[in-house]
């Protein structure tokens, strides 16, 4: 076994080195019971809507957009 992993039965477990600060300021927004893997996954999951929503916005702001008949589109 690789030092600074550990097999379990579905994933390896990694460690990721972090700063105390670092580390302080990401316990101050875990919830009482959740796991930091929990946490982490919640926070990856908010950045990639935030990623997507910024990308959306963008395109709406910029882009030019042509009126359809979804009748059309749908064959009807």
């Amino acid at each position: 076994m690789l030092s600074g992993t550990k097999e379990n039965s579905t994933s390896q477990i990694k460690r990721i080195p972090i700063k105390e600060p670092t580390w302080r300021e990401l316990h101050d927004l875990k919830k009482a019971g959740q796991s930091y893997d929990d946490l982490i996954s919640e926070m990856i999951e908010r950045e990639q809507d935030y990623r997507e929503w910024k990308m959306i916005a963008g395109i709406e702001k910029e882009g030019d957009f042509v009126p359809f008949d979804p009748e059309d589109i749908l064959g009807n």
